[in-house]
């Protein structure tokens, strides 16, 4: 199975959390779920309240081009601060028949989804 693991850590993080951090954490729950190919990608000192990162972005190319079993992330923050925007992301990927995983945080709950539009979660992965 292959991976793509994201990891964000923005400009005046505390030390509890760095990006290396972030990604073994990721990279060792990928293994333990069985996934051989992993692909890394993280942002360094970037903000979360916009998804114009070049990390995230490069991360939904590479999801886009196929051959993604799973969609790893540390936690719903490293994603957006945005929770509209975290659910549309999860949203559009999980369309795409990846799953996603967040290693420290729960996932929302399905039922999220039915306030989303699509013209909306559109623009999000496009």
């Amino acid at each position: 199975m292959n991976a793509i693991v994201y990891a964000r850590e923005a400009e005046g993080t505390d030390e509890s959390s760095p990006v290396h951090v972030q990604l073994n954490q990721c990279k060792e729950y990928a293994r333990r779920i069985g996934c051989t190919e992993i692909d890394i990608y993280f942002d360094h000192g970037i903000t979360g309240w916009s998804l114009d990162r070049p990390g995230l972005q490069a991360a939904l190319a590479r999801i886009k081009q196929g051959e993604v079993d799973y969609f790893i992330f540390p936690d719903l923050h490293c994603l957006s601060y945005k929770i509209r925007d975290q659910l549309l992301l999860i949203k559009a990927i999980e369309e795409l028949g990846i799953r996603v995983a967040a290693v420290c945080t729960p996932m929302p709950h399905p039922v999220s989804w039915i306030c989303l539009s699509e013209q909306y979660c559109e623009t999000v992965i496009n």
